[in-house]
């Protein structure tokens, strides 16, 4: 499993500027990044995956990623952006299929790939949806059939902008709990806070692009989210509770 390593980081984007401290990610921690509209998360997994280019160290295994071939890459981590779209009519197991890439050298998928995939399928309730077109599918539909292909992967490090975005709450929990018995590392940008209390361990807050805190579940607190999000934070069975 690969272990994250972030130098110092100052990225400036137009008016943007996006700064951390030296931060490390262990194998197998759940992570999620909170914080308003514009803070500064979508440009953070773009930095860490390669969209966009860091001007300081981000290291897998302390391999600095700009040396790390795109294909390689691939097995490392892998990535759910917000928004993703299939041009083509492909059903949904081949967008699920598609995935397995990574792991295949080049080749042609093989029956083993096919039959993980249909597994993949069936865990996040998608088997009835195989065969129809990733193109007729609702707006959260599509986000799980994108999330299997993500998974699909195999990666070691998963990162997840907004998983359950578009989606209902039966499909939002269903997926949370099956990401928190994954072995693989997940870093995952999330609004529903209270959702993210409930399945992530490790927080990292950012307000207008610094980084407020990085804690763990238990140290995390009304006031941290009254900073995050300039609102009023209170607690009641178990839970945050908003207002301004």
């Amino acid at each position: 499993m690969a272990e994250l390593r972030i130098a110092e980081l100052n990225y400036t984007r137009g008016e943007f500027n996006l700064q951390l401290p030296a931060l490390q990610v262990s194998q197998g921690e759940k992570l999620a990044i909170l914080g308003e509209n514009g803070s500064g998360k979508s440009t953070l997994l773009q930095l860490l995956t390669g969209l966009l280019e860091a001007n300081s160290d981000i290291c897998y295994d302390r391999r600095a990623l700009a040396q790390i071939p795109i294909r390689e890459r691939a097995r490392i981590f892998a990535l759910l952006p917000q928004q993703a779209q299939v041009i083509f009519p492909f059903s949904v197991f081949e967008v699920v299929l598609f995935g397995r890439f990574a792991q295949t050298d080049g080749r042609s998928p093989t029956e083993e790939d096919r039959n993980q995939t249909r597994e993949l399928l069936q865990k996040l309730d998608l088997t009835e949806l195989a065969e129809r077109s990733f193109n007729q599918l609702s707006g959260g539909e599509q986000r799980r059939v994108m999330l299997a292909r993500a998974l699909n992967q195999q990666a070691q490090i998963l990162f997840l902008d907004e998983p359950n975005a578009s989606l209902d709450v039966r499909h939002s929990l269903d997926i949370f709990a099956f990401l928190r018995q994954t072995t693989q590392t997940l870093i995952s940008p999330v609004h529903d806070i209270n959702l993210a209390a409930g399945f992530f361990e490790r927080f990292w807050l950012l307000k207008k692009g610094r980084l407020l805190a990085d804690v763990s579940r238990a140290q995390l607190t009304n006031e941290h989210l009254a900073e995050t999000y300039d609102v009023k934070v209170s607690t009641a069975a178990g839970s945050f509770i908003f207002s301004r």
